[in-house]
C-alpha cells in the first residue's frame, strides 16, 4: 500500500547507480495499476526539474495518479515559497495525471505535516 522509492533526481551516488534506480522506479510505476496515488517530492528550491517531468510524464502514460509534495518550504522566504508553489502548480496543470493540490511541507518547522499524514490516512482508507 506504502511504498518508499529512491530518490531519482538529486543524489550523492554514482550515476550508474542512479540510473538503474530510475530504471527500476520507471519499471515500478508502470505496472502497478493499483497504485492509488504517488506522492512526488519537489524541492522549493529547485522547483521542478527536467527529471521530474519526464516522471510526471511517465505517470501521464500509464494513468498513475500523483500529488506534487513541496519540500523544504521553511528555506525560502514567503514570497519565494509562493513563487515556487505557483510555478510547480502550473507546470503540474499540463499533466493530466496530476492531483490538482499540491501539499507544502517542512520536516524542520513541521509546516504541512499533518495535512500530508491527513491526505495519506484517507488514501489508506480507500476513501
Amino acid at each position: 500500500m506504502l511504498a518508499d522509492l529512491p530518490g531519482y533526481g538529486y543524489a550523492r551516488v554514482a550515476k550508474t547507480e542512479s540510473a538503474a534506480w530510475n530504471d527500476l522506479i520507471r519499471a515500478y510505476l508502470h505496472t502497478r495499476p493499483g497504485l492509488r496515488r504517488v506522492l512526488l517530492l519537489i524541492d522549493a528550491r529547485r522547483g521542478v526539474m527536467e527529471v521530474d517531468k519526464e516522471v510526471m510524464t511517465l505517470m501521464d502514460g500509464a494513468a498513475v495518479s500523483y500529488q506534487l509534495v513541496l519540500t523544504k518550504a521553511d528555506a525560502l522566504k514567503p514570497d519565494e515559497l509562493a513563487a515556487s508553489r505557483a510555478a510547480v502548480l502550473a507546470a503540474a496543470g499540463s499533466h493530466t495525471a496530476a492531483h490538482p493540490e499540491i501539499i507544502v511541507t517542512s520536516a524542520d518547522t513541521g509546516q504541512g505535516i499533518a495535512e500530508l499524514r491527513a491526505a495519506l490516512a484517507l488514501l489508506a482508507s480507500g476513501r
